[in-house]
């Protein structure tokens, strides 16, 4: 039974600092360069997904402060609906 090979080889060029840099890293952790910078790629996906997900969060608290506060100041629905139409010209967008 043959294994289909999924990798794609990926070639890029660093300065020498970065390079040496990149090679320094390696030995420390006793792997290659390859191993670094593939590390690197799926701490930065994290990274991404962590910012996206404090994004959403940002978001649902943005909406629940609001709907807290047209409560606690009894805004009726044409009332919240006029305060959130203004929020949206200054620019607050969920």
């Amino acid at each position: 039974m043959s294994k289909i090979n999924m990798s794609k080889a990926v070639t890029a060029r660093f300065p020498l600092q970065e390079y040496l840099k990149l090679q320094q890293e390696a030995e420390q952790q006793g792997c290659t360069i390859a191993d670094v910078i593939r590390q690197a790629w799926v701490q930065h996906q994290a990274q991404q997904q962590i910012q996206q997900q404090l994004l959403n969060l940002e978001q649902r608290q943005r909406e629940t402060t609001f709907e807290m506060l047209c409560a606690v100041v009894g805004l009726q629905s044409s009332e919240r609906e006029q305060a959130l139409h203004q929020l949206r010209q200054l620019g607050v967008n969920w």
